[in-house]
């Protein structure tokens, strides 16, 4: 009778099913599914690793930024919440033009604050194929939104899974968040510390607490630059 009973309704979760699925609107035939909203980011769930986000999608490197791979070559690419934070306020980003060459681990990107340049690593190797107009127009948004609208580049990467697997995720990624905590907590006055914090999340300027001669050094440490 229970095992009836079971089938039964496993029958009928499939019947409703089809049926919603019948009535739904399908793509009409050579129309491209549109893209997410751009907010599509925000509503996965974000790991916040001593102030800092560090979402499980997204690939690391070391050098604090992330990599998602879009497709079977193309990979979205961006600094991370570390980087932005760390950085602060954003005035400049000045990124390569579409066709350049990067290579993973060297210089992809330098972000500028001021009279300030902080250079970042590119944690894929291959050709830029586009690049976000949003932060060329208003960099600001790479800080506030580093995963999402504020993303940097795309770049085709013929050997896009070597390297992604050089890369952070899971407890790995997490452990290194721990550890460039550690490391900025040690150049940090330890009058300033107790204001790094602001409501659960790292305060928007890290470098606000530090003094601005030591910003280039800093930076360079942390960035791994």
């Amino acid at each position: 009778m229970v095992a009836a009973l079971v089938i039964a309704t496993f029958v009928i979760f499939v019947a409703v099913d089809y049926y919603l699925h019948r009535r739904s609107p399908q793509p009409e035939a050579g129309r491209v599914a549109a893209e997410p909203p751009s907010d599509f980011h925000a509503a996965i769930p974000l790991n916040v690793v001593g102030g800092f986000k560090v979402p499980a999608h997204v690939s690391y490197h070391p050098g604090h930024a992330w990599a998602l791979k879009e497709s079977s070559q193309v990979v979205r690419i961006g600094l991370d919440d570390f980087a932005a934070r760390l950085v602060g306020k954003i005035d400049q980003i000045d990124l390569p033009a579409r066709g350049r060459w990067l290579r993973q681990g060297e210089r992809g990107w330098t972000l500028g604050r001021g009279s300030h340049r902080f250079e970042m690593l590119s944690p894929i190797e291959g050709e830029v194929v586009d690049v976000n107009p949003e932060v060329l127009a208003n960099p600001a948004v790479a800080h506030g939104d580093p995963y999402g609208v504020g993303w940097l580049l795309a770049v085709h990467a013929p050997a896009v899974e070597g390297n992604l697997k050089n890369l952070l995720r899971g407890r790995l990624a997490q452990r290194w968040m721990e550890e460039s905590i550690a490391t900025l907590h040690l150049r940090l006055d330890p009058a300033s510390e107790g204001r790094l914090q602001d409501g659960g999340h790292a305060i928007g300027d890290v470098l606000s607490l530090v003094p601005e001669f030591q910003w280039e050094k800093v930076v360079a440490e942390l960035l791994l630059t």
